[in-house]
């Protein structure tokens, strides 16, 4: 997809015009079924102890282990408990899958360069370590080449629709919960973090899903500790988006202190997941291991 651009210098405004990516109408059309009764939040994680125990992770195994997987893994684990997250309704009836499936975008480079994101659906988390979802995401992350892939195929094909058709495809998906399943998985986590931004930052989006959660910025904040000396910690802005429709107020709070609890505790990050990381990296140098599937 090479973009073609040229620089108006004719009289009146200089400007510059480029083609319009037609991959982002896929985009447009995921946002387009975005639920009527969405509410929205945001709170403070502290993640010191959770980014303490990533970099001596990481120093001993001498790994990328990923905040992100981390997150995802705690998500995870809370749906568990309070299953209402992964919930949908169906004309009168709700459906309640046992699957957790987590939509996460990835970023990828294309063989010419540019950058896109790619939908990657973690299937079945909750029968999965936070060691087999960190392996997974670094596994998809450094997936070679995407341009056979089936994935990037159909979303390139459903971006080249005409619009009343993707409209019409996405009305359908939007009350189909197995068909949202299928597509988008069960929940959302989206990171926006980026690297030199030291402010706090949040993002409150549009979701498809039941819940949807968004990483923000981490920020350095002066807080007491039990003695009441301040003490320098890592703060995550963390928002999410929920369907009212499905999700009351306690429901939405059981379960965000619950996340809060199991990320603030830096829940899974142990010589389990030291050992377990291992055994993986053995697996793939033999070739045991698949490679990731985007989907």
């Amino acid at each position: 997809m090479k973009i073609a651009a040229r620089t108006n210098r004719t009289a009146g405004p200089v400007f510059r015009e480029s083609e319009w990516p037609v991959l982002r109408n896929a985009l447009l059309s995921y946002l387009d079924s975005s639920r009527a009764h969405a509410v929205h939040g945001m709170i403070e994680m502290d993640v010191t102890d959770a980014l303490d125990a990533i970099r001596r992770i990481r120093k001993e195994l001498r790994l990328a282990v990923s905040f992100h997987a981390f997150l995802l893994h705690s998500l995870v684990q809370s749906a568990m408990q309070h299953p209402s997250v992964v919930t949908y309704r169906r004309g009168n009836k709700l459906i309640t899958f046992e699957d957790i499936d987590v939509l996460t975008p990835i970023e990828k480079r294309l063989p010419h360069g540019v950058r896109i994101p790619v939908a990657h659906i973690v299937r079945g988390a909750q029968q999965k370590s936070l060691a087999q979802i960190n392996w997974e995401l670094r596994t998809a992350v450094r997936a070679g080449d995407l341009a056979g892939e089936e994935a990037i195929r159909l979303r390139r094909k459903f971006a080249r629709l005409p619009a009343f058709l993707r409209s019409l495809i996405s009305w359908r998906v939007k009350r189909d919960p197995f068909l949202l399943k299928r597509l988008h998985g069960t929940v959302l986590l989206t990171n926006v973090q980026t690297h030199g931004l030291t402010n706090a930052a949040a993002v409150l989006g549009l979701t498809v899903h039941t819940l949807s959660l968004g990483a923000g910025t981490i920020t350095d904040r002066v807080k007491l500790d039990e003695r009441g000396v301040p003490v320098n910690r890592k703060i995550l802005m963390l928002s999410g988006s929920a369907d009212h429709d499905i999700v009351d107020g306690m429901m939405a709070s059981r379960f965000i202190a619950q996340m809060t609890r199991l990320v603030e505790s830096a829940a899974g990050l142990d010589d389990e997941f030291i050992a377990e990381t291992r055994r993986l990296k053995c697996e793939e140098e033999n070739g045991n291991i698949p490679a990731a599937v985007h989907a």
